[in-house]
């Protein structure tokens, strides 16, 4: 029976730490079927114009256009932040997750109140 000495050991141990450390940084999950279909579902509910200028937007800090504020608060809170998170683990990956995060959230909000306004300003039982 083969035994191993206190050098082989030490590099083999090196060898699988090294590995575990490397590869997850190498590693892209690939989403769950039922998470693409979500994720293709939501995609659908929004112009492709849009989807751009959310990007855009987050990326430049420009601002968006009422148009598709309401488009982004029709597809969901749920829909947004998913499609943010998967395009920051994909092709907007060298941006800063966090800054690109809180920057998302800040136009989630905006959308979002500014779809309430409208709402209100809209509704037949508004106030006079």
């Amino acid at each position: 029976m083969a035994r191993f000495t206190g050098y082989q050991t030490s590099t083999i141990l090196i060898f699988v730490i090294a590995t575990m450390m490397i590869l997850p940084g190498l590693a892209t999950l690939a989403p769950s079927p039922s998470n693409f279909k979500f994720l293709e579902e939501c995609k659908s509910r929004l112009q492709a114009e849009c989807g751009k200028e959310i990007v855009v937007t987050i990326i430049k800090g420009w601002s968006i256009s009422d148009s598709c504020c309401m488009e982004l608060v029709l597809m969901g809170q749920s829909c947004h932040f998913a499609l943010v998170n998967n395009a920051l683990s994909g092709p907007l990956s060298k941006l800063n997750k966090s800054d690109s995060l809180t920057k998302s959230a800040e136009i989630w909000n905006q959308c979002f109140e500014f779809s309430q306004f409208l709402s209100r300003a809209t509704s037949p039982f508004s106030e006079e």
